[in-house]
């Protein structure tokens, strides 16, 4: 964890705000996309690791900076081949399960989760996150877990591939609350609901935007 936060407070130093533009520190949005205002932080039942593609951090609408921000036993490293020992000293003592599909990936809803579990998920477009998994060993080795139910993405702002795929933030979010559910943790769904509902006000102020750019172009 100390690693990370040094990372990340480098890439805050390195950061180059466009003149004229207001932006967030915090989360590195223009001010009037920032969230971190409506952001209630909250302990999961298990942890959760995010491998973040190098091309996603600078992005707007990445929604792996909402999860971060979110989930206090939550953490972030970001590039496409991680040191194992990076890896290892980021993990801990917890067991790591990949949320990725496979032929031999177990439904999120049959494999209890706890504490002692860190669930790394890969931010990044398909082929990004195909990529990550080839060129790191150490993740093709780890027992894998996924949604055997097909789920409906509600980003309306970006268009999944397919039927099925999910933002980083709805992939999280319907893990945690799918596997609590099934194993007797429903009560920490209403914090599960936060993640949904500060997705849904990143979409209403991007869709906001959109309309307003439309009008000025009239």
């Amino acid at each position: 964890m100390k690693e990370l936060s040094r990372r990340r407070v480098r890439g805050l130093q390195t950061h180059t705000v466009q003149e004229g533009r207001a932006t967030c520190y915090a989360c590195l949005r223009p001010t009037s996309y920032c969230l971190c205002q409506e952001i209630n932080p909250f302990y999961a039942h298990c942890n959760v690791l995010l491998l973040q593609h190098p091309n996603e951090w600078r992005k707007y609408y990445s929604t792996a900076k909402l999860v971060k921000q979110s989930i206090v036993n939550s953490a972030l490293l970001r590039g496409v081949v991680f040191e194992e020992r990076v890896l290892h000293a980021t993990l801990g003592d917890t067991e790591p399960v990949l949320l990725y599909p496979g032929p031999s990936s177990i439904d999120c809803e049959e494999l209890p989760l706890d504490e002692r579990h860190t669930i790394l998920v890969i931010d990044g477009t398909w082929d990004e996150a195909g990529k990550i998994v080839w060129r790191n060993p150490m993740l093709q080795k780890l027992r894998r877990i996924s949604f055997h139910s097909t789920l409906t993405s509600r980003y309306r702002i970006r268009k999944q591939p397919r039927r099925g795929y999910l933002s980083t933030i709805e992939s999280v979010g319907h893990l945690l609350k799918l596997n609590a559910q099934a194993f007797g943790k429903a009560h920490y769904n209403e914090s599960y609901d936060r993640l949904f509902a500060v997705f849904e006000r990143m979409i209403e102020k991007q869709l906001a935007h959109l309309g307003e750019t439309a009008e000025a172009r009239v």
